[in-house]
């Protein structure tokens, strides 16, 4: 797993496994930095088949310093098994913000930053990080 921030925009890539503990935690701290003192949360997500454990998740959205309630989330993935852990981890059972994910194909990344309301600039950052990205979870 890795991560980094374009703008608003917080991306996060992850491999083929899903994220450990330490990585989890090390993830979450960045994203309390990355959100605080903001409105909303604006993420991408793109997996080639890792997915975070339902505690994890849980630890995720109901963080209270975390403005998930206020958010557009698109997961990026060609994983039938990533879309439907998205799919059943939005319902509105199991999730305080359902209905704020958006799944897209891996062809349709720019689509995904369009969705996130990313600027032309932000947009071509944000592909370039995701490559950064892909190259850091594919080495370890």
């Amino acid at each position: 797993m890795a991560f980094g921030a374009v703008g608003e925009v917080f991306v996060v890539v992850h491999g083929h496994l899903a994220p450990s503990d330490k990585e989890w935690n090390r993830y979450l701290d960045a994203v309390m930095a990355h959100y605080r003192g903001r409105s909303r949360a604006r993420a991408l997500i793109v997996t080639q088949g890792g997915a975070p454990s339902p505690a994890q998740w849980q630890r995720l959205v109901t963080h209270p310093e975390i403005p998930f309630h206020k958010g557009k989330y698109c997961v990026v993935t060609d994983s039938t098994f990533v879309r439907g852990v998205v799919q059943g981890m939005d319902a509105p059972a199991l999730n305080p913000i359902s209905g704020q994910y958006q799944l897209f194909k891996r062809g349709q990344l720019l689509e995904a930053l369009r969705e996130l309301d990313a600027s032309p600039g932000e947009q071509r950052a944000a592909i370039a990080l995701v490559a950064q990205l892909e190259k850091t979870v594919g080495e370890r």
